[in-house]
């Protein structure tokens, strides 16, 4: 093993100390990634990281999605800032306070999602996570033969069934505001082969096939089923943490957090978003590596 693990605090998340993110192997990489896959969410508790050593490790984890119009940093296109620097998201409510999944308004979805912590608050910021793979296996066996085989109609803006408390996501200018994408709404893991409810909130809007109204009961019906307590997990993160989650598997949401005063409230956090099959998966793109459900999943 080139890194210790142990599970954090709460239903679902692993800690990984002493991972040498410069130097680990592609078998401590795809150790790495099975960690994460059957954890939902990992912390990597690292000494700093440069922006270079920072995209470097995360291509080798999946292909890191560019920013290709007004990028914060024309040297690394693919790292996203999030500031509370001038922001209030508590007065505003603006932004990723609300349950979804990373790109579900897009035909390829994203893999993994990475937030590198350059600044962090004394109290507050904490990001939430919903295990979608252990709220699948807990549903009764006739929901899920109904859901088998349905297909969501997703577009980036508020879902149809968003959650009490929620806020609105920031428009995205580059983006066609009428593009309508679809996906499963169960679909396997692309690697494990596990299977897991899909991005139920966020940008869900309809499903193929089924009256508005009833769709509309169906998903709300998962929603409150998805996002009971024994489902969730939430990390405060600390300066130099690298979070990661596995976006087939987990909803998530930001927690509002007020405008920085100084740097015992500052949150500065560099985001990289993944799509792809890691390159250490390549070689058994037919055949899903081993699993084992969270400790949150039930038959």
């Amino acid at each position: 093993m080139e890194f210790v693990s142990r599970p954090l605090p709460g239903n679902f998340g692993t800690e990984i100390l002493d991972l040498d993110t410069a130097r680990v192997s592609d078998a401590g990489v795809r150790e790495l990634l099975l960690t994460l896959y059957r954890s939902r969410f990992v912390v990597l508790r690292t000494g700093g990281l440069t922006d270079d050593a920072y995209v470097a490790f995360a291509e080798r984890l999946g292909e890191p999605i560019h920013l290709t119009k007004n990028p914060g940093d024309p040297e690394h296109p693919e790292i996203v800032r999030i500031t509370n620097i001038g922001i209030d998201t508590k007065r505003e409510p603006k932004g990723a306070a609300h349950w979804h999944t990373d790109q579900s308004f897009r035909n390829q979805v994203a893999s993994v999602t990475m937030l590198y912590s350059v600044q962090a608050p004394d109290i507050g910021g904490a990001t939430r996570f919903c295990d979608m793979a252990a709220a699948y296996d807990a549903l009764p066996k006739a929901m899920q033969r109904r859901i088998e085989g349905l297909t969501v109609l997703h577009l980036h803006g508020r879902s149809v069934v968003a959650r009490p408390g929620d806020h609105v996501p920031l428009p995205l200018k580059w983006l066609d505001p009428q593009e309508t994408v679809r996906h499963p709404l169960v679909r396997r893991h692309p690697i494990t082969g596990q299977k897991t409810l899909y991005a139920i909130t966020g940008t869900s809007q309809g499903i193929v096939g089924m009256e508005q109204q009833a769709a509309e009961e169906l998903l709300e019906e998962l929603c409150q089923h998805a996002l009971q307590e024994r489902f969730l997990a939430a990390h405060t993160h600390r300066r130099h943490d690298l979070l990661m989650w596995d976006n087939p598997t987990t909803m998530h949401s930001a927690t509002p957090i007020a405008a920085a005063t100084g740097d015992h409230d500052t949150r500065l956090i560099h985001r990289i978003s993944l799509r792809g099959r890691p390159q250490v998966f390549q070689d058994q793109a037919d055949e899903p590596a081993g699993h084992a459900r969270s400790a949150g999943s039930s038959a």
